[in-house]
């Protein structure tokens, strides 16, 4: 491993009910317990640049959602609701001590207020790290642009059909990747690459993803009080431009998120929306030590409290 313990890339297999099963491995000992919820499509290594230091003072739990790394896929579709119940049922069955801290994502960053809302007392405290949102989406847009971002939309859909069908054709290797996996990830090596392709080779990989994002926008946002609860909201610096589009919407696309991060934080009397300097959306990867500072900053509130 280039970071992060090689214990992540193990593979725990635990039964949830139903004749299902998820993988998670749980590092490190103490309390609270640090749960991550990784982005569409990402994988446990996006945690691996924080994994070690969190792991020497706390237990820290990484799980493949159905679908996922090496967890079997689900028959059900991945609707924000199907995918906390398997969090829900997971954390249960393994016997993680509650409550615990949920770190989240991208679209990690939806589902952990999700779970909060449907199961408060299992939740200590919240880390969204560059999170998604409901209505990230509505960038009052021209219509010659809404048709650019909407066949951006079509276009993501449609490589992961052709991804699919190269997994099952057995066509996906390192030396070619069929534009599906990249093998020269900052935050891979070779060696991890080879490790992790057979996770990108399952077609319901492909298919799991694709499920996701056409369900995501079930999750219609917050609708609870959040209280006092610990909350930290990170924000990225570094918005790169989308290809064919103006000025005006690339500036939209980041107004909304920093006006969608600021009121997720702003749900909770102790949120705090914190902008990484120099971050790109995988911060944790990208600048893991600020990342770093503000789980431990959150995790002693969350023993302050108690």
């Amino acid at each position: 491993m280039s970071a992060g313990s090689p214990e992540m890339l193990d593979k725990r297999l635990i039964d949830i009910g139903g004749g299902r099963q998820l993988n998670m491995v749980c590092i490190g000992q103490g309390a609270p317990t640090l749960v991550f919820e990784q982005a569409l499509g990402g994988t446990i290594l996006d945690w691996q640049h924080i994994q070690a230091e969190l792991s020497k003072t706390n237990r820290t739990c990484f799980y493949d959602r159905a679908g996922y790394g090496q967890s079997p896929a689900s028959d059900q579709p991945r609707t924000p609701k199907n995918v906390t119940d398997d969090l829900h049922a997971l954390l249960r069955k393994a016997g993680e001590r509650k409550p615990v801290v949920l770190i989240g994502h991208s679209i990690g960053g939806r589902y952990v207020p999700y779970y909060y809302e449907r199961f408060p007392k299992d939740v200590a405290g919240m880390v969204l790290v560059d999170p998604g949102f409901y209505g990230q989406d509505d960038l009052n847009l021209s219509v010659s642009e809404q048709a650019l971002f909407d066949g951006l939309r079509v276009k993501a859909l449609q490589k992961w059909s052709n991804c699919a069908a190269k997994a099952r054709s057995h066509e996906m290797t390192l030396e070619a990747p069929q534009g599906c996996f990249g093998a020269k990830l900052s935050y891979y090596t070779r060696d991890e690459a080879a490790r992790m392709l057979p996770i990108y080779q399952r077609p319901e990989r492909w298919e799991t993803i694709a499920s996701e994002y056409s369900h995501i926008d079930e999750d219609t946002g917050p609708k609870k009080d959040w209280g006092a609860l610990p909350l930290v909201v990170l924000t990225r610096t570094q918005f790169p431009p989308t290809p064919g589009a103006s000025d005006a919407f690339n500036q939209s696309v980041e107004a909304v998120v920093k006006r969608g991060h600021a009121a997720l934080a702003a749900r909770s009397s102790r949120g705090r929306n914190i902008t990484v300097p120099n971050s790109n959306h995988y911060m944790q990867a990208n600048q893991p030590e600020p990342v770093l500072a503000a789980i431990r900053e959150l995790i002693a509130e969350v023993k302050a409290t108690k």
